[in-house]
């Protein structure tokens, strides 16, 4: 099972307009919180990193910690993103109350030169992750303005912040080798998902053509920069 979440509502719902107005305000204290945490987190990663190679897996404590981290950041951002209104807790744990939770596979063993390179092989997932992220960071600025008018999250925005979020965080996961398998899935799941897989995240055509046009959109801004920048 790869890293999946879960999001209460699997269409948008009206959202309260007036914490939508003041969402980036309100989330200040989330975000100034999340860089210690973060911060951490980074020195877990390295450590998490020697335990994999010498011991085949991450386990116990550490583990659980990393968990934690992945799971508030997660929150965070999709209460950032509109995916939500329900305020994020300041907690590492699972809240199984919460509009969107993160789902995590059993501690396995890993394969130990995967480890070893870990930070080469990531590196294509973490390009494509930033880029979505990036490009969605952008468009959440349409997004809220569209909040205030209409009240609503279109649908096709929904499903796509849900996807990229979603890749994102298995990006995350892998990266901290809480899971062997590579992020996948930024254009949602195929037929090989069952249906009744409550973690299955399906984009609807017109969801799809939105995490197209943000692929291509981060795909041309991304290289901009690079020239730009030589």
């Amino acid at each position: 099972m790869p890293l999946g979440i879960w999001v209460l509502e699997p269409t948008p719902s009206p959202r309260n307009r007036l914490t939508c107005a003041i969402r980036l305000i309100w989330v200040i204290p989330q975000f100034f919180v999340l860089i210690f945490v973060n911060l951490v987190a980074f020195f877990a990663v390295i450590g998490a990193w020697f335990m994999a190679l010498f011991t085949g897996q991450v386990s116990g404590g550490l583990r659980e910690f990393l968990v934690g981290v992945l799971r508030w950041n997660l929150r965070v951002e999709g209460y950032f993103y509109f995916l939500t209104d329900a305020y994020p807790a300041y907690s590492l744990e699972e809240d199984a109350t919460y509009a969107i939770r993160l789902g995590v596979p059993p501690g396995v063993e890993l394969n130990r030169a995967a480890v070893l390179l870990r930070l080469f092989i990531a590196i294509p997932a973490w390009i494509v992750a930033g880029v979505l992220s990036s490009v969605l960071f952008v468009v959440s600025i349409a997004s809220w303005f569209m909040l205030l008018v209409t009240g609503e999250l279109p649908r096709p925005l929904f499903e796509a912040t849900r996807a990229v979020l979603r890749y994102e965080t298995r990006f995350y996961g892998y990266f901290a080798m809480l899971s062997p398998e590579y992020a996948w899935g930024a254009l949602g799941d195929g037929p090989e998902v069952p249906p009744e897989d409550p973690w299955a995240v399906r984009l609807s055509d017109t969801g799809r053509t939105a995490m197209i046009v943000l692929i291509i959109i981060g795909i041309v801004v991304t290289v901009i920069n690079y020239a730009t920048n030589l």
